[in-house]
C-alpha cells in the first residue's frame, strides 16, 4: 500500500475512535448520520495529530494543519451535522493554525464555500490578498478550493458552515469581494446567520436526517444573504432573510420548547422582528403560534412518558419539564389531543409490574 494511503488510513481510524458513542468502524464503512460529535480526548496523545488532520480534512477539504509542539497540549472538541448536501460544525480548540497552498487539483473534492462564526476566542484569516480579524459574533467567508492561511489565537470556539459552492449560486467575482473580510456583529443579518447557525449546530442531534434536509435551503438563502451584505448591499440581504424567518422561528421554538415563558414577544425580539410579523409570518405558513407550541410539547411529553429512560419521572414532572403549568392542564389537554390520558398512555406502552412512577 502506498504511503500516502496508509497515512489516509490511520488518519481515519484515529478519527473513527474519537467518534463519541461508537466503536470502531472499517475505514470503508462510512454511515449515513446526520449528526457526529467527536472528541480529541479520546485518543493517547500520540494518536491525536492524525485524527486532528483527518477532522480538519472533513471540515475544511485538503488542508496542512500546524500543530503544537506538545500533542498533551492538544484540545478538540467538535461536532459534525449534516443539513441536506451541507455540513453546519461546531468545534471548540486550541490548534495553532491550517494553510492550504496550492490551487486545486484533480482528485480534490468540489469547491466548497466556508461561512465560520466565531463564538469565542480570535482568529486571522488570509484568502487573496485579504486579512480579516474575527472576533465573538463576527463571521468571515473562505473558498476552501483556493489558497489560504487561518491563524487561531489560543482557544477558540466557532462554527463552521460547509455548503458547495455550486448550490451558493454565486458569481465567483462576488465571492472574491467578500473572503477572509470582517463582517462584523453590528449588522443585523450577521445577528441573525450566528444565531440560527449555532442552534443548528448545537441541537442536531436530536433530529432526523430528513427533518435537518428542510433547513437546507434556509441555511443557503442566510449564508447568501451574509455575502450580499459583506459587499455592502444590506438592501438585497432583507429579501432572504425574511423568507428565512419561519425556519429561523421554528428552531428557535424546538430548542426553547421546555422553557414556560416562550411567548410570542421572546420570539419576536430574539428575531429582530414585531409580534406583529411573527404572527404574519406564521399565518402565512398557517400556523397559530400558541397551538403550535402546545403541540411540539405534547408529541415531546408523549415520548418521554412511553419511554423507559423516564420510567422514574412522575407524570406532573415531565409536564413541568414541557412547559405546562400544572399536571391537571397537562392532563387535559393531553386527552384532548391523543384521547387518552397520561396514565393510560404510560401504562399502555410501558407496562413495568408497579415500577412507574405515577
Amino acid at each position: 500500500m502506498p504511503l500516502v494511503h496508509r497515512v489516509l488510513k490511520r488518519a481515519k481510524l484515529a478519527f473513527d475512535r474519537c467518534i463519541v458513542g461508537r466503536g470502531p468502524r472499517s475505514v470503508q464503512e462510512e454511515a449515513p448520520m446526520t449528526h457526529r460529535l467527536f472528541d480529541l480526548g479520546l485518543l493517547a496523545p500520540r494518536e491525536r495529530a492524525d485524527a486532528v488532520r483527518e477532522l480538519s480534512r472533513r471540515l475544511n477539504g485538503p488542508i496542512e494543519v500546524d500543530l503544537p509542539p506538545n500533542l498533551h497540549h492538544l484540545r478538540a472538541v467538535a461536532t459534525i451535522n449534516k443539513v441536506g448536501a451541507m455540513r453546519v460544525s461546531r468545534l471548540d480548540w486550541n490548534l495553532p493554525g491550517l494553510r492550504r497552498a496550492t490551487t486545486p487539483s484533480a482528485d480534490d473534492t468540489a469547491p466548497q464555500v466556508l461561512v465560520a462564526l466565531q463564538e469565542a476566542g480570535v482568529t486571522r484569516f488570509q484568502q487573496g490578498g485579504r486579512q480579516g480579524e474575527i472576533r465573538a459574533g463576527d463571521l468571515t467567508v473562505i473558498e476552501n478550493a483556493k489558497p489560504y492561511e487561518v491563524v487561531f489565537q489560543g482557544m477558540v470556539r466557532a462554527v463552521v458552515v460547509r455548503v458547495p459552492a455550486d448550490l451558493l449560486g454565486l458569481r465567483p467575482s462576488l465571492l472574491d469581494r467578500v473572503t477572509a473580510v470582517r463582517i462584523g456583529s453590528d449588522r443585523p443579518i450577521v445577528n441573525a446567520a450566528v444565531a440560527f447557525f449555532t442552534r443548528l449546530a448545537r441541537s442536531q442531534a436530536a433530529v432526523g436526517e430528513t427533518e435537518a434536509a428542510l433547513f437546507a435551503q434556509p441555511c443557503v438563502d442566510l449564508i447568501r444573504a451574509v455575502v450580499t451584505s459583506g459587499i455592502g448591499r444590506d438592501d438585497l440581504a432583507g429579501g432572504p432573510l425574511n423568507r428565512t424567518l419561519l425556519h429561523r422561528v421554528e428552531e428557535y421554538v424546538r430548542l426553547h420548547l421546555t422553557e414556560p415563558d416562550l411567548t410570542a414577544a421572546r420570539i419576536a425580539a430574539e428575531h429582530h422582528v414585531s409580534v406583529r410579523q411573527l404572527y404574519l409570518t406564521l399565518s402565512r405558513a398557517g400556523i397559530t403560534l400558541g397551538d403550535w407550541i402546545r403541540t411540539q410539547r405534547l408529541q415531546e411529553a408523549r415520548k418521554e412518558l412511553a419511554s423507559p429512560a423516564h420510567q422514574y419521572m412522575t407524570i406532573e414532572a415531565i409536564a413541568h419539564r414541557w412547559g405546562f403549568s400544572s399536571a391537571p392542564h397537562f392532563s387535559r389537554v393531553f386527552k384532548a389531543a391523543y384521547g387518552v390520558s397520561p396514565r393510560e398512555w404510560r401504562l399502555d406502552n410501558r407496562a413495568l409490574s408497579g415500577k412507574i412512577a405515577l
